[in-house]
């Protein structure tokens, strides 16, 4: 490191240190972005459902989310196509935004590189989510009750749990065949969207959904941290296997 006679770094060595802490604010910057994106779409949910159990979903207008959470109608439809999509989430996933960063790990390879360890670890994560909107899962309940209908299309959506979770596991078999340069499967059967899904993957597929609904079941009865249970579910079967090769 050079000094100038003051004693200060010179340009040259404090400029890569500047950088870095512009590099630093950036992040940061973008990490408040995203955290403010997600709080004003959970507002807007809450908003959608608080408003439903006031007066009744179908007397809920936009306008009247908007005037709730003080936004436009510009700034609802950047986040949801309709009222419906406000109250019961996408039609196109089952997951909330808090399960995307695990997603992303595991359908990468992640978190430790063991694809049943890493399914585990996803599943445990996405049960909590769940947990930690008890309340808000209590007000959809009632709405439920309220208005039969929204039981259809909420149905329609968690139809939707298995095809994804087969989808997502099949991302993660192919990229590992590609880091591999092995194939996940040859002749790969479709979904009923025409998505090319292997076997082993409609099986994982399976028992993810197994394992979701047994530790709900169980969580009811006793309070606790779903990983150990989805632990103890996924040791049984490996039990079951192993007994039946012997």
């Amino acid at each position: 490191m050079h000094f100038t006679s003051s004693g200060e770094p010179t340009r040259a060595d404090s400029a890569p240190a500047e950088s870095a802490d512009a590099g630093g604010d950036a992040e940061q910057s973008e990490g408040l972005r995203e955290r403010k994106k997600r709080e004003r779409g959970q507002a807007l949910r809450q908003a959608t459902l608080d408003l439903a159990l006031e007066n009744g979903y179908t007397n809920v207008t936009v306008e009247d989310i908007c005037e709730r959470c003080g936004v436009s109608r510009r700034t609802f439809f950047n986040y949801f196509s309709s009222k419906e999509e406000a109250l019961l989430g996408r039609a196109d996933t089952v997951f909330d935004e808090e399960d995307q960063p695990d997603i992303a790990a595991f359908e990468a390879g992640g978190p430790n590189g063991r694809l049943l360890a890493d399914l585990q670890h996803l599943l445990a994560s996405v049960i909590r989510t769940r947990l930690g909107k008890r309340d808000e899962m209590h007000q959809y309940h009632q709405l439920m009750k309220q208005d039969p209908s929204l039981m259809q299309a909420q149905m329609s959506r968690m139809g939707n749990n298995e095809r994804l979770f087969r989808e997502m596991i099949q991302r993660r078999l192919d990229g590992g065949a590609l880091n591999t340069g092995t194939r996940a499967v040859d002749e790969k059967p479709t979904d009923e969207e025409g998505v090319p899904v292997s076997t082993r993957a409609e099986a994982l597929a399976a028992l993810a959904m197994m394992s979701i609904k047994a530790t709900f079941i169980r969580l009811r009865k006793v309070e606790g941290d779903p990983a150990p249970i989805i632990d103890e579910l996924f040791g049984e079967l490996r039990n079951i296997f192993e007994e039946e090769s012997a």
